[in-house]
């Protein structure tokens, strides 16, 4: 219960407290919370809160659907952080194939991080490109899996600076495959 309280207090002072480090985006953009849950003489609010809203699920903290929209049992949601994160307005939203996300919902589906479609969309793609051509598992390898496998056979027998200097690519390079950092999943097979 004690949990919920704070989490009922937080809200209020987002909207109403200007000496609170988040009023700015909150009340000062004026979001304000519904009569029924303001705090009275009887804490009528915070029963009216806890009626409506219920106990948070674990790892849930209090979202609004529309946040642009005030803090009202029509408008709240217990959330994930991944869903608020999803919720926010300064999210860069992108449709592509009939369906709109954000760029970051785009990131994970791509198993990319958000900047790596920035870098193709600042690279001249279109946004339904960036976010639908796959990523290639390793975009700046000089070697194929065949050389790869050409490393594993004939390592330790050849050292690194001879099959670097075979291959035509730096001793790191070939280093980075016989440690496992590039083509892990390349078996001699």
């Amino acid at each position: 219960m004690a949990n919920i309280y704070r989490l009922y207090r937080g809200m209020l002072n987002r909207c109403y407290n200007q000496n609170q480090k988040s009023y700015k985006d909150y009340g000062g953009r004026g979001i304000t919370v519904c009569e029924r849950w303001l705090p009275s003489d009887y804490g009528i609010g915070f029963k009216n809160f806890l009626a409506d809203m219920g106990e948070p699920p674990a790892g849930c903290t209090l979202d609004r659907i529309d946040n642009k929209g005030p803090y009202s049992p029509e408008n709240c949601r217990w959330a994930s952080r991944s869903d608020q994160a999803n919720n926010k307005r300064n999210n860069r939203w992108i449709t592509a194939n009939g369906q709109t996300k954000t760029l970051a919902q785009w990131a994970k589906d791509l198993g990319c991080s958000p900047s790596n479609i920035l870098y193709r969309i600042k690279s001249g793609m279109s946004e339904e490109q960036a976010v639908t051509k796959s990523i290639a598992e390793r975009p700046n390898s000089k070697l194929s899996e065949d050389d790869a496998r050409y490393i594993k056979h004939h390592y330790p027998v050849m050292t690194s600076s001879a099959l670097a200097e075979k291959l035509g690519v730096s001793k790191k390079t070939v280093l980075n495959v016989i440690h496992g950092v590039t083509f892990k999943d390349v078996e001699l097979g």
